[in-house]
């Protein structure tokens, strides 16, 4: 809301815009008589109105120059239809009476801004059209189109009588034809009709087409560049959903701009508003999902609710074309109501995301408080139009750079494209920082846990130990650990903690030191003493281990905590039942005896070789580990591997030397 001490200046301003508009009115309609327009010093282009003559209804003998017209009301272009009391009318004729220099030739009459299809008359004869003129009518033209007049219909004396009978249009406030099918967009021109030297006409159409469609290249080509960053990120970052959602919502804007600059450039037409409003609805759901998953929000039930309804907003005004409504236009409403409804949403969201120290949040909402003003007023604005609290539409003010004009609109749409590409720079970047800190705190992990895991396998006399560990990612949750008891036999425990990531290299880590520190030489006792130090730490997640002791002479003890059974042969060798470590206290895990002979070896393994996965999704599975077993560490893990590595894979062998 404006502070009060700006509104006496305001109401100032907008009384002096309204007054001067008003007396150049007057001074157009007191110059200019539909009956007798004088073109004889026609140069290059003389615009024709805005008085005309005008007629409803549909009769061919309108267009003749002969026709009697004297009955005929005087009225002007630069009203409504409504204002002189017309409404709901089929067809409507404006007819000028030009008088020429004698022998004129080489003219054209040049049409632009109309409302409605249209069909052009010199002398009674017709020269040209633009839409169909029959069925629902949704033709409306921006640019300049030039209609070439025959030498042979202009008088030696040089009289002209121009006619344009015009179809009108289904949608207006009140009805067919209650707008005005005939205007211009540039305040000092008469009316959306010009009398064109042949020679200057080509000249006017391209300056003409340049003017209507700068500001859908501009905007159209911001979007696009913004959209392909996007996509870019989108591609390279898949996990951040957001980046899918932006090259929606910046790409379905482009289409939309290709769109108004295909309408700009040649005509508005029904197929082409429902394109725009297919892209203007698909824009408008994916600005929301975007700022919902840059603030982390889940996505309710009344949210999707209102995300529906946006994208159906597009698709209100389609009503208005279709002439439905009363005295306030129903496509109107159907049209603002929804976007203003996710103005306020998006406000809100960011707002609160801003309060909870959202960086992205303070970035996009002074875009979004931009770009929501332009709608609200061009809501309130044409409300008040509508029902006739004004006579006429009070635009915000436009920057003109050169002979081009930007309105407020359009400096919106680029602030807010300008911002959505800076954020998506900006996002990226710290993203990358992000990355960056996260890889270098990765390669630290990845490096200690190479070296603790080396520090893994002492020496074992009396033993042959082949150890074997290929980590899925640059750190993984496995362990094992051999180390010789003092009696001269052999230890060794396998591992798999839960979880991936630098969350389960912290465990390993923890774990490896809890198992130094162990003094113990019995498997189960190890167990029994890991679990009840893991559960010490408020960290959540389990852990399966596999612990064996063999003695020189070949005899064996070992238990098991949720894991792989251990092999030899090609053999397993059940264990008593056992919960991983980790889960409940005062664990008891019941060890196994028996003797490893000369000539066998035992393996152990973690689930990372079970679980391997072919690319046809077939598991390596159990039939093809049990003889797997009797090749090398290396030879396992390897197989694994090349199978399809799905998880950390660990192989440790076990043998007597002699």
């Amino acid at each position: 809301m404006l502070p009060r001490t700006f509104r006496p200046a305001i109401c100032l301003l907008l009384a002096v815009a309204s007054g001067t508009l008003a007396c150049a009115q007057t001074k157009a309609l007191a110059d200019n008589d539909p009956r007798n327009t004088d073109a004889s010093q026609f140069g290059q282009r003389v615009s024709l109105g805005p008085n005309w003559l005008f007629a409803p209804g549909d009769n061919p003998a309108y267009a003749s120059p002969t026709f009697d017209d004297s009955r005929w009301r005087t009225i002007s272009t630069d009203k409504q239809l409504f204002d002189y009391g017309i409404r709901d009318n089929r067809y409507g004729w404006y007819r000028l009476h030009i008088h020429l220099r004698p022998g004129a030739r080489n003219l054209d009459i040049g049409v632009e801004h109309t409302f409605g299809s249209y069909e052009v008359y010199a002398n009674g004869v017709r020269i040209g059209s633009n839409g169909n003129t029959g069925g629902l009518v949704r033709f409306a033209q921006r640019t300049l189109v030039a209609y070439p007049i025959p030498d042979s219909l202009l008088t030696p004396q040089g009289d002209l009588v121009l006619a344009l009978r015009f179809s009108l249009d289904a949608s207006g406030s009140l009805g067919h034809g209650t707008s005005s099918p005939l205007r211009t967009a540039n305040p000092a021109a008469a009316s959306g009709v010009y009398l064109l030297s042949r020679e200057a006409a080509p000249r006017e159409i391209s300056y003409a087409i340049a003017h209507a469609t700068y500001d859908d290249i501009l905007l159209g080509g911001l979007s696009l560049l913004a959209g392909l960053v996007a996509l870019a990120l989108c591609l390279a970052m898949r996990s951040q959903r957001e980046y899918l959602a932006a090259t929606i919502f910046l790409l379905a804007s482009t289409a939309f701009y290709c769109v108004w600059f295909w309408d700009d450039s040649r005509a508005y037409t029904f197929p082409s508003y429902w394109l725009a409003a297919l892209f203007h609805g698909i824009a408008n759901f994916a600005i929301i999902e975007f700022v919902r998953l840059v603030l982390y929000r889940p996505r309710s039930r009344w949210l999707l609710v209102l995300e529906i309804a946006a994208f159906l907003a597009g698709f209100g005004q389609l009503l208005s074309i279709a002439g439905l409504g009363g005295s306030v236009n129903v496509g109107f409403f159907t049209f603002y109501l929804p976007l203003l409804l996710v103005d306020t949403l998006l406000l809100v969201m960011l707002v609160q995301g801003w309060r909870r120290g959202n960086r992205e949040a303070r970035v996009l909402l002074p875009a979004v408080v931009v770009l929501s003003f332009g709608q609200y007023w061009g809501f309130f604005n044409t409300l008040a139009f509508y029902v006739h609290i004004f006579p006429t539409a009070h635009l915000l003010p436009v920057l003109p750079i050169g002979s081009y004009r930007f309105t407020i609109v359009d400096s919106e749409d680029f602030v807010f494209y300008v911002t959505m590409l800076l954020f998506l720079v900006l996002r990226t970047v710290a993203i990358a920082r992000e990355r960056a800190h996260a890889a270098a705190e990765l390669e630290a992990a990845h490096t200690t846990q190479q070296l603790l895991l080396a520090r893994s396998s002492q020496a074992t006399p009396g033993f042959e130990v082949e150890s074997v560990y290929l980590p899925a990612s640059e750190v993984g949750g496995d362990f094992f650990l051999v180390s010789s008891s003092p009696d001269g036999g052999l230890i060794a425990i396998v591992g798999d903690v839960s979880g991936k990531g630098l969350i389960a290299a912290m465990r390993v880590a923890m774990i490896l030191g809890i198992l130094r520190r162990e003094d113990s030489w019995e498997p189960a006792a190890v167990l029994h003493n890991l679990n009840e130090a893991l559960l010490t730490h408020e960290e959540h997640g389990f852990t399966t281990a596999c612990c064996v002791r063999i003695e020189q002479d070949g005899r064996y003890s070992l238990a098991n905590a949720g894991h792989l059974y251990p092999y030899i042969d090609g053999k397993e060798i059940v264990t008593g039942p056992g919960l991983p470590l980790g889960i409940t206290s005062d664990q008891h895990y019941v060890p196994v005896s028996g003797i490893l002979q000369a000539d066998q070896k035992l393996v152990l393994v973690s689930d990372g070789v079970l679980e391997a996965r072919s690319a046809s999704g077939e598991l390596l599975g159990f039939d093809r580990l049990a003889p797997l077993t009797l090749k090398s560490a290396r030879e396992i893990a390897d197989t694994a591997k090349a199978f399809g590595q799905q998880d950390d894979i660990t192989a440790l062998t076990l043998a007597r030397t002699a």
